[in-house]
């Protein structure tokens, strides 16, 4: 079995009545549909994929709280005949933490989703910041993971050429991400809490050693950490999405094949269109560390009941 927990979806009924995308880069990077469930179906099958966990395009996350609530409840019926195929994951308005939570634990519950969406920043916050902490407290009440994904990068204004946005501002706000859960005590405070990376993490597997050569000599002077920064990082989960077969294989390596899952950005350019074939061929992962990547770690971190 083939899990694929990074792909995105908006229900055609909704498209009117959210928010635009804006920013997002050329017309040629939506190379899939977006709402189209029988094309998206057809490519799983083609593509190796038994199973997505889907999330609401990046540009609906912390949107109106009521339009989070109606994309949540409008894939939850879109995908409620294809129960074997589709998985849901909320949208949420962290801009509202109290609300954030509610909608998570509505979804969750009454829904069926098994997880929810954060991006990289919440209008431009970090985070770390301390008003984030009641949807962080419920996603470790309800045992369910955030999935990361970045957007509004940090740099926009210098970053606007050559789709420079998303060539490094996409992983590099999600190592900004990463850091901030760790420095800021997050996942010290919380240490249940689960979130999955991104684009393989983005480029902090890459800035790891960074981070704990400046903590070890107490550069880190405003970090609330007492232990290094490593510890919190094997803490964390990513995708497959790197685009490299020598970064992947290193990714699996350096983090472990139990933190590591498919993800495709189905339906965007900037995906992987067949990431189980990534993983095929990475030459130094056993077959049994395959099977993590393919399915087995997204059956546990997600809590799937597939029976």
């Amino acid at each position: 079995m083939r899990i694929d927990i990074h792909a995105h979806f908006i229900p055609e009924s909704t498209v009117d009545r959210l928010p635009a995308r804006g920013g997002a880069g050329p017309a040629a990077n939506m190379r899939d549909s977006l709402s189209n469930l029988d094309i998206r179906l057809a490519d799983m099958t083609e593509r190796g994929i038994d199973i997505e966990l889907i999330s609401p395009a990046p540009w609906v996350i912390n949107s109106k709280v009521e339009d989070v609530r109606l994309v949540n409840d409008e894939i939850a019926a879109a995908i409620a005949p294809h129960k074997n195929r589709l998985i849901g994951l909320a949208g949420v308005a962290m801009q509202e933490p109290e609300e954030a939570a509610r909608e998570l634990e509505r979804s969750v519950k009454e829904l069926g989703f098994r997880g929810c969406e954060i991006l990289t920043n919440v209008h431009s916050e970090n985070l770390h910041q301390r008003k984030f902490a009641p949807l962080y407290k419920k996603m470790v009440e309800l045992d369910v993971p955030a999935f990361v994904h970045p957007a509004n990068v940090l740099g926009a204004d210098r970053l606007a050429p050559f789709f420079l946005n998303n060539l490094i501002g996409n992983p590099t706000d999600t190592a900004v991400a990463a850091g901030c859960l760790i420095f800021g005590g997050g996942l010290a405070e919380m240490p249940s809490l689960k979130f999955v990376l991104a684009h393989g993490g983005g480029t902090c597997p890459l800035l790891r050693g960074r981070w704990e050569h400046a903590w070890k000599l107490s550069l880190v002077e405003d970090s609330v950490i007492t232990r290094p920064p490593s510890e919190y990082f094997r803490r964390l989960y990513f995708d497959t999405l790197t685009h490299s077969a020598p970064y992947l294989s290193a990714l699996v390596e350096q983090v472990g094949a139990d933190r590591v899952m498919l993800g495709s950005d189905y339906p965007f350019g900037m995906g992987d269109f067949t990431p189980p074939y990534s993983v095929a061929g990475l030459p130094h992962t056993s077959e049994g560390d395959k099977a993590l990547i393919e399915s087995a770690n997204a059956i546990r971190v997600f809590g799937l009941d597939l029976g």
